[in-house]
């Protein structure tokens, strides 16, 4: 019989973590030599793992998916997790997939019955719990942005300690996005001409596409580069917006737009397999409401409203949240319709130029655009704009690595 294993250690001291280790995986080699069955892989989680974020669990889940082994030998069930709510997830998630877990230290006896459905806000706090928290460095930039005695200086040496970091958020001001005539060429700089919150936002956002780069060991179902150009246009089209009903330029459009879709890469890489179900049912992204419904049906939650949830438990401002979870109902947006509506509209015109390539009235909610002030004669100049915009645009990819 086809078999991997699960190993976990929660010690904080290296010794005892690396001795704990060694005799999970011992007794593991031993009863699978015991019984004949062949051990394919053990899953050993790294030192870095923790209690609400388990890695090579959830690859384990994921790997589950592709019927390569019929079952996982763990030394106990505790291994899974701390509490029998996320133990009797997991079990209940491998089950889908016909793969039987085993203790060899419990028997089935000592195993909690598991329920035929746990209840939907339940797995959505499982599932979310899983999900990386915000590095470090991240958090500490929001909080000096928040700080009314914070300096630019300040700000500038948080983000260069990070070099990886640095670089990508020099990438991003110097896009095409921003269009400086000049080359920025120092984080101080850049702080300097953007401000405080527009630099909160592409760190933001860098950081957030590197969390969420694309899986190898996933099978190819969203397409990454093309998700991220179309909350790239989409960025484009909602600054385009702004500019065309002069509105003060708001330093959260960037990131609003690019992160507004962040829901459904999640649901990709924590709930791929109903994902994929989902993405079946409803193909075309232009048709939000059949879009909503499939999610709704196969992963329990949109990615709106997943997006949101994550979104919340990051601390993101709350125009940012705000955006996620209403860009496909603008007018539910109490404290942030205007950015919400902006970029209601410019992941409408995103998809126009990337799946489309002709543009359509029908597509855009009169409620949106009343609030507004725009009519047909507008949207066709603001399109015209837009497409002109992003011929000046490169591999998005480059802008995030």
């Amino acid at each position: 019989m086809k078999t991997v294993g699960y190993i976990n250690s929660y010690r904080l001291q290296e010794i005892e973590r690396s001795l704990e280790i060694k005799i999970q995986k011992e007794k593991i080699q031993e009863f699978c030599r015991q019984h004949d069955f062949e051990l394919l892989k053990i899953y050993e989680e790294p030192v870095e793992s923790r209690t609400d974020y388990k890695p090579e669990l959830i690859k384990l889940i994921n790997d589950a998916s592709k019927k390569e082994f019929e079952q996982v030998i763990i030394l106990k069930f505790g291994k899974f997790g701390p509490d029998n709510t996320m133990r009797t997830w997991v079990i209940s998630e491998l089950k889908k997939y016909k793969v039987e877990t085993y203790s060899l230290t419990e028997s089935k006896i000592q195993i909690e019955e598991i329920p035929s459905s746990i209840s939907k806000a339940e797995r959505i706090r499982i599932r979310v719990r899983d999900i990386p928290s915000l590095p470090e460095i991240v958090t500490k930039v929001m909080q000096l942005v928040q700080d009314p005695r914070s300096s630019a200086s300040q700000l500038s040496r948080i983000i260069s300690h990070d070099p990886g970091l640095t670089t990508r958020v020099l990438r991003l001001v110097n896009s095409a996005y921003y269009g400086f005539p000049r080359q920025i060429s120092s984080i101080q700089q850049a702080v300097t001409i953007l401000g405080f919150t527009t630099m909160r936002g592409l760190v933001l956002s860098s950081s957030i596409f590197k969390i969420f780069s694309p899986k190898n060991d996933l099978i190819k179902t969203l397409d990454y580069k093309k998700f991220w150009k179309h909350s790239l246009i989409s960025a484009i089209s909602s600054k385009k917006i702004n500019n065309y009903l002069q509105f003060n330029e708001e330093d959260d459009i960037f990131s609003a737009a690019i992160l507004h879709d962040i829901g459904k890469i999640i649901l990709d890489q924590y709930d791929h397999e109903n994902y994929i179900l989902a993405l079946r049912e409803a193909p075309n992204p232009l048709c939000s409401h059949e879009v909503l419904v499939a999610e709704e049906k196969h992963c329990e939650i949109s990615h709106q409203n997943i997006g949101y949830v994550v979104a919340e438990g990051w601390n993101l401002p709350e125009s940012l949240s705000e955006v996620i979870r209403y860009h496909h109902d603008p007018m539910s947006s109490l404290e942030n319709r205007k950015l919400t509506s902006i970029v209601y509209l410019g992941n409408i015109f995103s998809h126009i130029v990337l799946d489309l390539n002709i543009f359509d009235i029908n597509l855009f909610d009169n409620g949106a655009l009343n609030y507004l002030g725009l009519n047909e004669d507008d949207l066709l100049a603001i399109n015209a704009e837009i497409i002109e915009e992003i011929e000046n645009i490169g591999d998005l990819e480059s802008f995030f690595k």
